[in-house]
C-alpha cells in the first residue's frame, strides 16, 4: 500500500526489474476495453494477468446477484494468482474500469515462473496485506458515520492506486460512476454523493467526473477516523456494512 507519498506496494514494486521483465516477457500482450472482463468470478484459473497500463476494478458478486466494489488496482500488479497458485475457481470479478493493457500467462506457465524465482513468500505477504487491509476496512465502516464511510473508501482506493500530483495533492483515478464510491461505503447514493460534495466544499478534495483530486489528505483521513469537519458526519444514510 502507499503512504500518501505514491509509493504503491504492489507485484512489481516488490521484484526485480528483471524478474518483472521475465514474466512480460513471457506473456501475450492483450488490450481490453474498458468494462471489459478479465477474470470471471467462479472461473477456472487458467491463467494470470500481468497489469502493465490502465485501470481494473475488482468485484464480488453474492448469491443474491449483487455487486460490491471491494477495491481498484493499477500497473504493476498481477491478477488472478492466487487461483493459479491454489488451482481454485476464482473468487472475484476483475473488469477494466478503462481501457487496459496485460500480459497474459497460462497458470502452468506462472507457476513455473514462482517457482523459478522463488517468489512465494512475496506473493504470500502481499495476499495477507491486501485481506488485512480489507478487512480492516470493513471493520472501519462498521463504526463510522455516512461520511465517515465515504473518506474512509477514498482513503482506502487513495492507498491502493493514487498518485502523487505535485506536492500537497493526490489524485485518485475512479475508472467509475462515483455512485460506486456509495456501495463499497455501504451508504446510499445520495448520501455518499452529498458527502463527496461536503468534502469538496470543506477544500479536502476536487471532484472529477471519474476521478478525486484529494488536496488535504491529512483532514480526509480525520474524516475517515470518524472526527466531525464543520457538521460534515451523519449517522442517518449510513446502512450495515457488508
Amino acid at each position: 500500500m502507499t503512504h500518501w507519498e505514491g509509493t504503491v506496494t504492489n507485484f512489481r514494486s516488490l521484484v526485480s526489474s528483471e524478474v518483472w521483465r521475465d514474466l512480460v516477457d513471457r506473456g501475450r500482450r492483450r488490450t481490453y476495453p474498458s468494462n471489459a472482463v478479465l477474470l470471471a468470478q467462479g472461473e477456472s484459473p487458467d491463467c494470470v494477468i500481468a497489469l502493465v497500463d490502465g485501470l481494473v476494478k475488482v468485484v464480488q458478486s453474492n448469491e443474491g446477484g449483487g455487486e460490491l466494489t471491494l477495491t481498484l488496482r493499477g500497473p504493476g500488479e498481477v491478477l488472478g494468482e492466487m487461483g493459479a497458485l491454489l488451482q481454485r475457481p476464482r473468487s472475484a470479478t476483475v473488469m477494466a474500469a478503462r481501457r487496459c493493457t496485460g500480459v497474459v500467462l497460462p497458470a502452468h506457465a506462472f507457476r513455473g515462473y514462482v517457482e523459478r524465482h522463488r517468489l512465494e513468500t512475496v506473493i504470500y505477504q502481499l495476499t495477507v496485506e491486501r485481506l488485512n487491509s480489507h478487512e480492516r476496512l470493513r471493520a472501519d465502516l462498521v463504526h463510522l458515520p455516512s461520511a465517515g464511510r465515504v473518506a474512509r473508501v477514498v482513503s482506502h482506493l487513495a492507498d491502493e492506486v493514487g498518485h502523487p500530483q505535485g506536492e500537497t495533492s493526490l489524485l485518485v483515478e475512479l475508472g467509475m460512476p462515483r455512485t460506486e464510491l456509495a456501495t463499497m461505503a455501504a451508504v446510499r447514493r445520495s448520501s455518499a454523493l452529498a458527502a463527496l460534495s461536503q468534502l469538496q466544499s470543506a477544500g479536502i478534495l476536487t471532484l472529477g467526473r471519474r476521478r478525486l483530486l484529494i488536496t488535504d489528505i491529512a483532514r480526509l483521513r480525520a474524516v475517515a477516523r470518524g472526527e466531525e469537519l464543520c457538521g460534515l458526519n451523519s449517522s442517518e444514510d449510513a446502512i450495515p456494512a457488508m
